[in-house]
């Protein structure tokens, strides 16, 4: 979901969906997360427009035109999004404390799934979410402008609201199962 109302999110609603976070599993029961909910819409707009700077300069833009006219129509709504994130009612910054370690695949292990937590109760509630991590382009900045410590990492960027008139929540479109697992050995049918 990346159109949104710009109604504000109830308080009571922030609440569930980050105790639905804090429910997640994580290596080790560690719990290494925190979550920095922007509400303000002038903090909002600061990092929106950071996130447009970190867009514009991964050269995103070229994928818009993808031969794919369903790749093209994704990088569109990205593109949407990205021009508009400060205006989301709510955005809520995942982090992991890395205890000054460069980030790694299994420090993920640990903040995603809360993550995941956090957009499914959101949904479940009738609020739209994504996951991002384009602000990571423009990191450092965000940082310092939220006050985050050096050993703490901004995993995902997840804005969130109630979905924009005509936006609503559609199909996930996956592939088969069968196409992604292989029984016992790689290239080995599961079917």
């Amino acid at each position: 979901m990346r159109r949104f109302k710009t109604d504000p999110v109830p308080p009571e609603a922030i609440s569930r969906v980050l105790d639905a976070a804090t429910r997640a599993p994580s290596g080790g029961n560690s719990q290494p997360w925190s979550f920095v909910v922007l509400q303000d819409a002038g903090v909002r707009r600061k990092v929106g427009a950071l996130y447009k700077d970190a867009w514009d300069a991964g050269g995103i833009d070229r994928f818009t035109s993808d031969p794919d006219p369903a790749k093209a129509r994704v990088y569109r709504s990205a593109k949407y999004l990205a021009e508009r994130m400060g205006e989301a009612p709510v955005l809520i910054l995942a982090c992991i404390n890395s205890g000054g370690r460069a980030p790694s695949f299994t420090t993920g292990a640990s903040i995603y799934p809360a993550v995941q937590n956090l957009m499914l109760a959101a949904r479940a509630l009738g609020l739209g979410t994504v996951i991002t991590t384009i602000h990571r382009g423009r990191e450092r900045e965000i940082k310092e402008l939220l006050g985050i410590p050096d050993e703490v990492t901004t995993a995902a960027l997840i804005p969130m609201g109630y979905p924009a008139d005509g936006a609503g929540f559609g199909p996930v479109r996956r592939g088969p199962t069968s196409d992604v697992t292989y029984l016992d050995r790689w290239g080995n049918s599961w079917t």
